[in-house]
């Protein structure tokens, strides 16, 4: 083990399980690529994040039918089935995970994919009352193995997916302006059913002390990670492991003050738009809440490198952190202690995902300069530099975190 800087620096891969090999449904989903060169698990993740959040936009008055090329009839169904309202706002999703992927074993033409959303959102209702919900809903995805997937520029818009034209030119699946049929995952993701498995109607949960679940359990290595890690250094021989480890120490500070602070535009530019915009969403429950969250003398102990994979446009690297620090919750009003512990310490890990353009290459910046001007960091909310107008946050420049998982529910 490797200690720099007070940081525990540790890679252990192709660690095998116990038992028969499990081959996990991320893992299978990448074997679309012999199908798809073009296909990206971060592109398909930004794709469904963007989907579930225009899928909620348009349930009021009746506009789900313009989201028919993707949203199957059951699935509009489902989600009309939820009431009449008049704005769906505030659309979080908090965790994201696959739960099955078939049809990639056999020559059938289709490949189904099940993905379960765990989110927050808020109502309008037509009397004008507000009302939040947690909700866990599960929906199953179809597409044409051969159908062509999205460029990155492409993975957050929503139209014809055989034309181009516009969502209001869509009914009942079937496009206006090329009289094309488009939602039969010919030519995009379609999803096929949606199932609510819980819905409760209550804002976020702020206060109440959580015990870790999953800190001791074993580290989930994939299988290969190895060998993809040796392929990364041999596509880019200037790429320094102990570097990238100081890079997400450099992350994981940055995150701790910034939510400390409820100021999270300071970690603005180490994490993708997904991920700033879900956490964003916490600091100002936080705030609107008069509640200030902290995460005193936060320190990564170990990292550990689980997975890394390669598309068309991206590297990932899936590490596992583990970390401590004072965690305890203060009122705005007299500055109670009204949940955590202020001098007990809490040892955690979690699994965080990091991406960088495959057309980039060199070790990572481990000091606050913009990684394409190298002027000091100041960065928009769109994630873009102030001095060079790069957008820094979308992993061209440099790694950036697109994603986080719980050690308890992680499966590789």
């Amino acid at each position: 083990m490797l200690k720099k800087r007070g940081v525990a620096l540790n890679w252990q891969a192709g660690v095998a399980a116990a038992g028969p090999p499990r081959t996990p449904p991320r893992k299978k989903l990448e074997g679309l690529r012999a199908h798809d060169p073009d296909f990206s698990l971060v592109l398909f993740e930004d794709f469904l994040y963007a989907l579930y959040a225009q899928a909620h936009t348009l349930r009021p008055a009746g506009a789900l039918e313009r989201l028919s090329p993707y949203l199957k009839p059951p699935a509009r169904g489902t989600l009309t089935g939820l009431g009449e309202v008049r704005e769906v706002r505030a659309i979080i999703v908090g965790a994201m995970r696959y739960r099955s992927v078939d049809g990639m074993e056999n020559d059938g033409p289709t490949v189904w994919v099940g993905v379960e959303f765990e989110t927050n959102y808020t109502e309008i209702l037509p009397s004008g009352a507000e009302q939040s919900f947690y909700a866990c809903e599960q929906w199953m995805l179809s597409r044409a193995k051969s159908a062509k997937s999205r460029a990155p520029e492409r993975a957050r818009v929503f139209e014809c997916p055989s034309c181009g034209a516009p969502l209001d030119s869509m009914s009942g699946g079937r496009c206006k302006y090329c009289q094309a049929t488009v939602d039969t995952g010919q030519f995009d993701w379609v999803v096929e059913t949606i199932e609510v498995t819980s819905r409760e109607a209550r804002g976020p949960m702020l206060t109440g002390t959580t015990e870790e679940k999953g800190t001791n359990l074993p580290t989930v290595f994939d299988a290969d990670v190895s060998a993809r890690f040796a392929e990364l250094g041999q596509r880019d021989p200037t790429f320094v492991w102990p570097t990238f480890q100081h890079r997400v120490a450099l992350i994981h500070a940055s995150m701790q003050t910034s939510w400390s602070n409820r100021d999270w535009a300071a970690a603005r530019p180490f994490v993708s738009d997904n991920l700033f915009q879900m956490l964003a969403y916490w600091i100002e429950a936080y705030k609107k809440a008069r509640l200030r969250n902290i995460t005193e003398g936060a320190r990564v102990e170990q990292i550990e490198l689980a997975r890394a994979t390669t598309d068309k446009y991206f590297d990932a690297l899936t590490v596992r952190i583990f970390a401590s620090s004072l965690d305890y919750t203060l009122a705005d009003d007299g500055g109670q202690v009204v949940a955590g512990n202020r001098t007990r310490p809490r040892r955690y890990s979690e699994y965080w995902t990091l991406i960088r353009s495959v057309a980039k290459k060199g070790p990572s910046r481990v000091d606050a300069g913009c990684p394409s001007c190298g002027a000091p960091l100041q960065i928009e909310m769109a994630g873009n530099c102030v001095y060079c107008r790069a957008k820094v946050t979308s992993g061209d420049f440099d790694w950036v975190l697109s994603r986080i998982e719980q050690d308890d529910v992680y499966e590789g």
